[in-house]
């Protein structure tokens, strides 16, 4: 399997999930979003069951990657007519969370692709940085700091456990979030959730684990420094 990450992600994270058997991509960053989420895949692509989305100024720049990425995972690759700028509320085009069939994203700013593909499946949240700032574990269960995403995934039935704000790291930035620090694999088919950093660095890291545990995955650190946000770790 492979492993895209940012390709600042700590050397000893990328060691760590090589050891894991993981091929690891380095995704190279883009000059339009600020230096220290330049590199985050979680801002740079999206991944739905049967199509990995990207804007036209990052496909030039990481063709490659995205190639490589679309034929392992056996995906199709699309190009999305807008493209990703430097400030909120354009950097969250391709920042939405998939959990299951569903969608959680701010519509008003995410690409028309991911829209159209989820249709009435999409649920409407405040945080635009959705992917960001959570963890799906399951097609029924998520982690979280954000409240917004708590309430309208509660009301889809999905479980959450709702973790305190802060504690991770993010260069350039007072905290990072949670889904960030984290990984994802969007076929569900990969048994651990990689949390780059050491989890326990979190108050809640011990609730992280057995919520992570009691939904049959297994909770594992990437190396002993405080929890950090890479911009999502996607596992295919």
């Amino acid at each position: 399997m492979i492993a895209a990450v940012d390709s600042r992600i700590p050397a000893s994270a990328r060691h760590a999930l090589e050891a894991h058997g993981f091929e690891v991509i380095l995704m190279p960053p883009h000059p339009a979003l600020p230096q220290g989420v330049a590199s985050h895949p979680d801002l740079l692509f999206f991944i739905s069951e049967e199509t990995v989305y990207t804007t036209r100024s990052y496909f030039e720049i990481a063709e490659a990657e995205l190639k490589k990425i679309a034929f392992s995972s056996h995906r199709d690759l699309q190009i999305c007519g807008t493209e990703i700028g430097k400030t909120y509320p354009y950097d969250i085009l391709l920042d939405a969370a998939p959990i299951g069939n569903r969608l959680l994203c701010h519509p008003k700013h995410t690409a028309i692709e991911l829209l159209t593909c989820y249709g009435e499946n999409v649920i409407p949240v405040r945080q635009g940085y959705a992917k960001c700032a959570c963890v799906p574990i399951t097609d029924h269960a998520l982690i979280t700091a954000d409240r917004s995403i708590q309430k309208a995934a509660e009301r889809e039935g999905i479980e959450v456990l709702l973790i305190g704000e802060g504690s991770i790291s993010l260069e350039g930035y007072s905290t990072g979030f949670i889904g960030g620090a984290s990984s994802y694999c969007p076929d569900g088919t990969v048994s651990e959730i990689y949390f780059c950093g050491r989890l326990s660095s979190h108050p809640d890291g011990q609730a992280i684990a057995a919520f992570c545990s009691r939904h049959g995955k297994t909770a594992v650190s990437l190396g002993e420094f405080p929890l950090t946000d890479v911009g999502t770790i996607f596992l295919l």
